[in-house]
């Protein structure tokens, strides 16, 4: 998997960017119309250094890469593609036409009026989205109290990907695993990651029951 692309930007579309990296690789990457109109805005220093996250979808005869600001535009990307009769480029067009917070509070109130209202979305459409991603989608991760600050770990995306196909809610699971690294926290802290998740998994399923 491509993780993200870093380098230089030096075209911006109405629907795709080109990024030239330090090896002299130019890698076109599909984005949002939103994103394209947000990096058309970069200046000096931070058009010469942009990073864009990213996702590869790979057939017999192509290789197309997407590109996303930031990890939210991403994640709404992803859940999307899943959703019967939705691809990537329509999933683009989507995020070009929504405030991803917005998009997710209108799935999680049932909200078939406001999702309709996107270009591209009827009802029906709109009915099918709320139904494959109702209370799915997560975009706050497990907070860690450090100090005066909190901290938003990405290290245990995999054992919330584990508890939530056990059958568990996506949204309970990362609250539940938040609080156990808080709680337990200088109990953790000299372990390896193995030791971790293997203790955050037994105690999560303890407490969600």
């Amino acid at each position: 998997m491509i993780h993200a692309v870093l380098g230089e930007l030096i075209h911006v579309g109405p629907h795709q960017v080109v990024v030239r990296t330090s090896s002299g690789l130019e890698l076109e990457l599909l984005v949002s119309a939103q994103a394209a109109s947000k990096l058309s805005n970069l200046q000096g220093e931070a058009k010469r250094q942009v990073r864009l996250l990213s996702w590869l979808q790979h057939k017999d005869d192509s290789m197309t890469l997407y590109g996303f600001t930031d990890e939210e535009e991403r994640i709404l990307f992803s859940e999307l593609i899943k959703v019967t009769g939705i691809g990537p480029r329509q999933a683009l067009k989507i995020l070009g036409a929504v405030q991803v917070r917005a998009f997710v509070k209108a799935l999680d109130d049932n909200d078939i009026g406001y999702l309709s209202s996107i270009p591209g979305i009827g009802p029906k459409t709109s009915q099918k989205i709320i139904l494959a991603l109702r209370d799915t989608i997560v975009l706050d991760r497990p907070v860690i109290k450090q100090g005066k600050g909190d901290i938003k770990d990405r290290r245990y995306e995999d054992l919330i990907a584990a508890l939530v196909d056990m059958g568990y809610d996506k949204r309970q699971v990362v609250s539940v695993i938040g609080k156990l690294l808080e709680e337990h926290g200088k109990l953790l802290e000299h372990k390896r990651q193995q030791e971790v998740e293997e203790f955050l998994f037994r105690q999560a399923i303890i407490q969600l029951g």
